[in-house]
């Protein structure tokens, strides 16, 4: 197999601690490269439920949080795990023979971190980027490669870089504009974002789309950039076709998201006000949390659709996958999509997709129905024409499925693992 790869990631979401996709893919990443002789060293602001066997889990808290509660949401995810005491007094190396700690059950919203206010949010991240540093000096000689996902673990790998002297990747699974829905955003962050690629020795963006806004929004290099669009595991179980007992005998039009101004949920209610002119019948679930959410709802029962809608909340495993099996369309209507992992699954569920030209997937799932998020009628149409012609539904179907069959994990590790590398190991 040669020479092994070593390197130290440093994270902020794991599932099942993640609120999102960002979580999924380090997931789906760390695995492959675990299978590619990659020897991993991954770090936490918190404790994980169970040990993970591909790599050591570091949990990196700071003495400052253990006198705040766990139920406090202001601390984003449960920051209980290894403290620098703990960092001091057993070797990095050896965490991942460690038994789990309990954990606190909790699962949270990285958007949540973003309305901190800014003191109290540049606090919490300097934070974790001071144990980082100090836990990633203590076994500098057990990596050769820094790797940080996303904004909140830019300060830590440049703290990190800044010790031990190793390179530096900065992987880009969405920016600041992005989540503002193009916006200016909050500039805290937009600068931790430009501070990071600035640092980085090479910057991973998960799509052409987020390259070129790198490029446009931060001034990045091009031939700084590459980019590895995320992959996709296989199936655990394999889709459910046999009679659903939820809405028989209507049509299901799925979104599935945080409900924040990004992901455009607003378009999807405004999406079933139009359909339902055509199909009376047809039942709308919005699956997510988040910040909108009473802004949704009133929005709503002041549209009377609350007849026709239907908020189920943040659904994961077997619920998401029951709901995804029983769609009848899954739409991802975002104004900015940096990649779109969950469009993806939908599709590997058979399930046909509808998908903002404003994001990366359609890059890969070539497949899918690409439209303008804002084009309601459109889109509107596109889902009549799914629901009512089932040759069209299952034609867009099989050619999202030819996609998924060479978009793998495998293949994405792969592309990482020449970065490595190339740029840093000197092969």
């Amino acid at each position: 197999m040669g020479k092994s790869n070593k390197v130290f990631m440093v994270g902020w979401e794991y599932p099942p601690d993640n609120s999102g996709g960002l979580g999924v893919a380090c997931q789906g990443l760390t695995e492959e490269l675990a299978k590619q002789n990659t020897k991993i060293k991954f770090s936490l602001p918190y404790d994980v439920r169970s040990p993970v066997a591909h790599m050591d889990i570091i949990g990196c808290t700071h003495p400052n949080w253990k006198n705040n509660s766990k139920n406090n949401d202001t601390y984003g995810p449960p920051f209980f795990a290894y403290s620098q005491e703990f960092i001091k007094t057993h070797p990095m190396g050896s965490l991942g023979s460690i038994g789990p700690i309990e954990n606190s059950g909790y699962s949270f919203d990285l958007s949540k971190l973003r309305k901190l206010p800014e003191s109290e949010l540049e606090k919490r991240v300097n934070e974790y980027a001071e144990v980082v540093g100090q836990a990633g000096q203590a076994i500098k000689n057990d990596f050769d490669v820094i790797h940080a996902h996303d904004w909140m673990s830019f300060p830590a790998a440049e703290e990190l870089k800044r010790k031990t002297g190793k390179p530096m990747i900065a992987h880009v699974h969405s920016t600041e504009f992005d989540r503002a829905g193009l916006n200016s955003g909050n500039q805290y962050i937009v600068g931790v974002e430009y501070a990071g690629m600035n640092s980085a020795n090479h910057v991973i963006a998960v799509s052409y789309y987020t390259k070129n806004l790198l490029v446009r929004k931060y001034g990045v290099d091009a031939n700084k950039i590459s980019v590895i669009h995320n992959g996709i595991s296989k199936l655990n179980t394999p889709p459910d076709f046999g009679n659903h007992h939820f809405a028989q005998k209507r049509p299901v039009i799925v979104f599935m998201g945080r409900l924040t101004l990004q992901k455009g949920a607003t378009y999807f209610l405004d999406l079933a006000s139009e359909v339902l002119k055509s199909i009376p019948n047809a039942l709308f679930v919005v699956a997510g949390s988040g910040d909108m959410y009473h802004e949704l709802l009133f929005k709503t029962a002041n549209s009377n659709l609350s007849a026709s809608v239907v908020f189920s909340g943040f659904v994961r495993n077997k619920q998401k996958n029951k709901l995804l099996d029983r769609a009848d369309v899954f739409v991802m209507p975002s104004v900015s999509e940096p990649f779109g992992l969950v469009a993806m699954e939908a599709a590997q569920r058979h399930t046909p997709v509808i998908v903002s030209k404003n994001s990366g997937v359609g890059e890969v799932l070539t497949g899918a129905k690409m439209i303008d998020f804002w084009d309601i009628k459109k889109m509107s149409e596109t889902i009549v024409n799914l629901v009512g012609d089932k040759q069209y539904s299952n034609t867009v179907v099989n050619e999202q499925l030819k996609n998924i069959d060479s978009q793998t994990w495998k293949s994405s590790a792969q592309k990482v693992k020449k970065i490595y590398d190339r740029f840093f190991l000197g092969k």
